[in-house]
């Protein structure tokens, strides 16, 4: 069917979209000079697909430009969205957990004081061979009796919470990572399993700093919560909040670049769990994964949402592996325990 002039004027809008999506997701190379652009990638993929289910439902040619930009752009829309294997692994292999737990509730963004012990059955049942969580507070944290092996560090001095590697396997080598003139920071242990040895990193990169208030994923109140999304959308969209989170971004380019100094003297293969604050579209995850696998990417499905701003998905905690390991099954929970939601990668060396 031909088009006629809204027709055109929208399509025009949908190829300009489509082209901003495709250079944000590094189709053309990678783009980083706005770093607060890349954010948004979800939205124009968004915009993009009701553009899509628009032109099918009128039956008209356009419909072919959102079907190019997934065969010229498929590996990075595969950073976005994994659609369903349908086959199933039967493999066994080590399986890995990374989880901020944002204090297990310390200061009740959640309203239920029984946080802690939700987390804790949550784990019985997932029964993860590795815990590593950001956000590890010492005073609210669980017990985790199954875990006989631990490495649990503040990253300030006399600090109360930080950063935890629980195993059930033997961890040594302990060691820890700082970031100059900041509270995040990493650390690292090398496991023993099996035969072979695994340098583990657990890695929280600088925060955005949004206050408790910002948070997307607390429970109830309503109200509240609609509140709070207005106030994130208001803060973003203020220049000094723009100026703010890009100052962010340039920190955690730094802290990544860091971390890969440290990590090539390591002869060890590695895994790397980290709450990066930052999406897979992001110079940060570019420069981590130079020598990394994304297990999502590898073994997810859909869009693994972590963390959510405004009701915008954002997929910002990650399990990255060595080339030479083999992921066997990746999975994001759905789960409410946190502002971020918990991840696991099964991995076969």
């Amino acid at each position: 069917m031909k088009l006629n002039f809204i027709d055109k004027i929208l399509t025009l809008i949908n190829s300009i979209l489509i082209f901003f999506q495709m250079l944000l997701m590094g189709t053309f190379g990678d783009f980083h000079y706005f770093p607060l652009l890349n954010i948004l990638v979800p939205i124009f993929a968004l915009a993009n697909l009701i553009f899509f289910i628009y032109w099918i439902f009128i039956f008209k040619w356009p419909f072919i430009l959102f079907i190019a930009s997934l065969f010229i752009a498929h590996s990075d829309w595969s950073l976005l969205y994994k659609f369903p294997s349908n086959s199933i692994s039967v493999s066994n292999g080590l399986k890995i957990m990374s989880f901020n737990v944002r204090l297990f509730n310390s200061y009740n963004w959640i309203g239920s004081d029984d946080i802690p012990n939700a987390i804790e059955s949550f784990i019985l049942k997932e029964d993860p061979d590795v815990l590593c969580f950001q956000e590890f507070s010492f005073e609210k944290s669980p017990k985790f009796l199954n875990y006989k092996y631990r490495y649990i560090q503040s990253l300030t001095e006399n600090g109360e919470n930080g950063l935890s590697i629980l195993s059930k396997y033997p961890l040594y080598n302990k060691g820890l990572i700082n970031f100059e003139n900041s509270n995040n920071g990493g650390i690292y242990s090398d496991l023993k399993y099996k035969n072979d040895t695994i340098r583990l990193y657990n890695l929280h990169f600088e925060s955005l700093h949004l206050s408790s208030n910002d948070s997307m994923n607390t429970t109830g109140h309503s109200e509240k919560i609609k509140k709070r999304l207005d106030h994130v959308v208001k803060k973003i969209r203020q220049n000094k909040s723009r100026q703010q989170i890009e100052k962010i971004f340039n920190i955690q380019e730094k802290q990544v670049m860091k971390f890969n100094e440290i990590q090539e003297k390591n002869n060890y293969l590695s895994i790397v769990c980290t709450d990066l604050n930052n999406n897979a579209f992001s110079k940060p995850y570019s420069l981590l994964t130079s020598n990394y696998i994304d297990s999502f990417v590898q073994k997810g499905s859909g869009l693994g949402t972590t963390y959510e701003i405004s009701s915008i998905p954002f997929r910002i905690d990650f399990i990255l592996v060595d080339p030479r390991i083999e992921v066997i099954r990746f999975e994001t929970y759905d789960l409410s325990l946190s502002d971020h939601r918990p991840i696991s990668a099964v991995v076969k060396l």
